[in-house]
């Protein structure tokens, strides 16, 4: 049931049910774009590390050339083609939805009227670092991936 936040009906946000449980709030609250100690470089290398890693299996055993000896070279090859595509996409993102930086003129508050700082990704520089990030984690779990292939019993 979708009810007034904090049960204030006066202030105007609505809290949804699905990440209102402690379980999902926790579970949200640590994912690597939500946690703001951590700097935007290591947030994009993190992110970038999983879905390089996790890109390469589909290309190896999917792709085209699966019934041959390159199949690993070649899937590692593609998830790499596929990391710096996602990663020129997310450059031109960053470009297109951060133009207009205020540089904190205008502070965002709780509703008790204490100041939250802001999140350095939700800046044009703060995104191109977690761009640059992404692109080095995602090069290095497709790298990774190819490692494991080629020293795992499985793949040989």
């Amino acid at each position: 049931v979708i009810q007034p936040l904090n049960g204030a009906p006066f202030i105007g946000m609505l809290e949804p049910p699905i990440p209102s449980p402690p379980a999902v709030a926790y579970f949200l609250s640590n994912l690597p774009a939500y946690r703001v100690a951590v700097s935007p470089l290591l947030r994009g290398t993190e992110v970038g590390l999983a879905h390089g890693f996790f890109l390469t299996g589909p290309f190896i055993k999917l792709g085209p050339l699966r019934a041959t000896e390159f199949a690993e070279l070649a899937g590692c090859l593609s998830g790499a083609g596929v990391v710096l595509i996602l990663s020129l996409c997310l450059t031109v993102y960053g470009m297109a939805s951060f133009q207009l930086d205020t540089d904190g003129v205008t502070e965002t508050k709780t509703l008790s009227g204490r100041a939250i700082a802001k999140d350095p990704l939700q800046s044009s520089e703060g995104f191109a670092q977690f761009a640059a990030g992404w692109t080095v984690g995602g090069l290095s779990g497709v790298i990774f991936s190819y490692i494991l292939t080629q020293t795992l019993p499985y793949y040989s």
